[in-house]
C-alpha cells in the first residue's frame, strides 16, 4: 500500500503543476519575429524590458479620440533588437504587424526607422500595469499584449503609417 501512495504523489504533483501553468494568466507577453512566415526570435516584455530603454510617450490617439499617456519601447529598437539588424543599413523591407483579432497592417523599413514610432506596453492613464483602456470600437477590444502608436502628426492612419493593437508578432519581407 505504501508504494501505491508513493507512486501517486509524483503524479498528482505533475499534474498539479501543468493545470497551474496553464491557467496562470501571462504577466510578461511575448512578441513573435518572423521572416517570410518563420519564426527567427521571440522576445518577453521582460527581456525588451532588460535590453531597451522604455519611454513615457504622451500623443493625441485619433482612435481614442483624446490625449494617451503610454509606457513604450522605441518601434525601432524592438525590430532591430528582434530580428538583429541595423535599420540604417538594410534595404528596403516591409514589416507585417500581426494583431491576435486576425487585423493585419505593414509599415515599410523607411517608416520604421522614423523617429515617432514605438511599441506600447502600458497605458498610464489606467491603473495598474496590466490594465488597459478599452479600444474604442464596437467591441472595446483591449490593445494588449503590445500595439504600435506614432507620436507625430504625420504619422496617422490616413497618413499610412499603421497602428494595430493586440500585437503578437512580425513578419519582416
Amino acid at each position: 500500500m505504501k508504494n501505491i501512495h508513493l507512486a501517486v504523489l509524483p503524479l498528482l504533483f505533475l499534474f498539479s503543476s501543468c493545470s497551474e501553468d496553464s491557467e496562470a494568466p501571462t504577466n510578461n507577453p511575448t512578441l513573435i519575429f518572423n521572416r517570410a512566415d518563420v519564426r527567427v526570435n521571440e522576445l518577453s516584455r521582460d527581456q525588451m524590458f532588460n535590453r531597451l530603454i522604455n519611454h513615457e510617450i504622451s500623443y493625441y490617439d485619433t482612435v481614442f479620440e483624446k490625449p494617451k499617456n503610454l509606457r513604450a519601447f522605441k518601434l525601432r529598437d524592438v525590430l532591430e533588437l528582434g530580428y538583429a539588424i541595423n535599420l540604417d543599413t538594410i534595404g528596403n523591407s516591409t514589416f507585417t504587424f500581426l494583431a491576435l483579432d486576425g487585423f493585419q497592417d505593414s509599415a515599410t523599413s523607411v517608416q520604421a526607422n522614423e523617429s515617432g514610432g514605438y511599441i506600447a506596453f502600458e497605458d498610464l492613464d489606467v491603473e495598474g500595469s496590466d490594465n488597459r483602456e478599452p479600444v474604442a470600437t464596437e467591441n472595446n477590444n483591449d490593445p494588449a499584449p503590445f500595439y504600435v502608436v506614432w507620436i507625430n502628426e504625420d504619422q496617422t492612419p490616413e497618413d499610412g503609417y499603421p497602428w494595430p493593437y493586440q500585437l503578437y508578432a512580425i513578419d519582416k519581407n
